[in-house]
């Protein structure tokens, strides 16, 4: 039975939640505020974390930056409940790390799946990665920034050089591999089996969709509040950092 926690203020939209996903057979805890939220999360462990964003004391921003500081809970699916005139803001919650959103009021058919699609795409990411993790750590040990990589793009072999290595993305099980001659490689090999082989000297994720090489940062501009941009030197496009990586990479970047 998976367990799901709802962090909801107003009481009869948190009962009525909580009585659409018994029908589910979902085992369901309660909270009324962002830290008693918080406190379960640890106390229970729950598979999925339903959070609404406009909460007294703490809100549900609050409440996913707590998460973030914790690496087993910042883990577990959190989807935010968010009113339409919240949208505006909603970006800044999925920069921290939410996974899915829900609009005040809703169906109970967009509810289950939401729910149903995060529990599914997170049982497959646990399998993918204990599998990946084995098969990196029997063949393939970590390189060195001045090391090459021989890498096969559909039936085309070639070398790519580490160094050169600007940022990396992930869709799917597949990669995108942006080099600093401007050109992309799609590979396929997950941000887990990159992060398992790439030296930390140079690499870090700053998104759990994205790893960037840190030598190759032009600048890092501040984006919304407390989140950021980072801009490379030969990609136009920005990455937003998220907020559970902000962090470490504010180490290494000093900024």
């Amino acid at each position: 039975m998976k367990k799901i926690l709802i962090i909801e203020d107003e009481k009869p939209v948190r009962t009525g939640i909580k009585d659409l996903l018994e029908i589910k057979n979902y085992s369901v805890f309660e909270a009324e505020s962002g830290a008693e939220g918080v406190k379960l999360a640890k106390e229970n462990m729950p598979d999925l974390i339903i959070c609404d964003i406009k909460m007294p004391n703490m809100d549900g921003y609050e409440v996913l930056k707590q998460l973030n500081k914790n690496e087993t809970l910042s883990s577990i699916p959190f989807i935010f409940l968010t009113a339409k005139t919240e949208m505006t803001d909603l970006r800044y919650g999925m920069n921290l790390g939410a996974d899915d959103y829900i609009i005040k009021p809703f169906m109970a058919a967009d509810l289950f799946k939401a729910i149903e699609v995060r529990l599914s795409k997170n049982e497959k990411a646990k399998k993918g990665t204990l599998k990946q993790q084995t098969a990196v750590d029997e063949t393939e040990p970590k390189k060195n920034i001045d090391e090459h990589l021989f890498v096969t793009e559909g039936n085309k072999p070639q070398f790519v050089k580490i160094h050169d290595i600007e940022c990396i993305t992930a869709f799917n099980e597949y990669t995108n591999v942006y080099l600093n001659n401007s050109k992309k490689v799609i590979i396929r090999k997950s941000l887990r089996e990159w992060e398992n082989i790439l030296p930390d000297t140079a690499f870090i994720r700053i998104h759990r969709s994205t790893i960037i090489n840190f030598e190759h940062v032009e600048r890092v501009e501040k984006f919304y509040t407390r989140s950021y941009m980072v801009y490379l030197k030969n990609i136009k496009q920005p990455f937003v950092i998220s907020q559970r990586y902000l962090s470490k990479l504010k180490k290494k970047l000093f900024f």
